[in-house]
C-alpha cells in the first residue's frame, strides 16, 4: 500500500496517508478539515548492497 504526503493550503499542515489503492479520493486535512490540500513530491533511501566495502555483510 502507497504511502503518500500531503500538505493543506488552508493551515499548512504536513501529513501522511496510506491508501490501499490509488484511486482512493485526497483525504481532509487532520488538524483543520480542510480538503483544500495538494499531494507533495515524495523522496525515498533504499539500502543496498554496499560496493564500496563499508556496508554491512548480509551473511553468505
Amino acid at each position: 500500500m502507497p504511502i503518500f504526503e500531503y500538505r493543506c493550503t488552508e493551515c499548512g499542515c504536513n501529513f501522511e496517508k496510506l491508501h490501499k489503492t490509488t484511486t482512493e479520493p485526497k483525504p481532509a486535512c487532520p488538524d483543520c478539515g480542510s480538503w483544500e490540500i495538494q499531494k507533495e513530491f515524495s523522496t525515498f533511501s533504499s539500502v543496498g548492497p554496499s560496493t564500496s566495502g563499508t556496508g554491512c555483510n548480509s551473511g553468505g
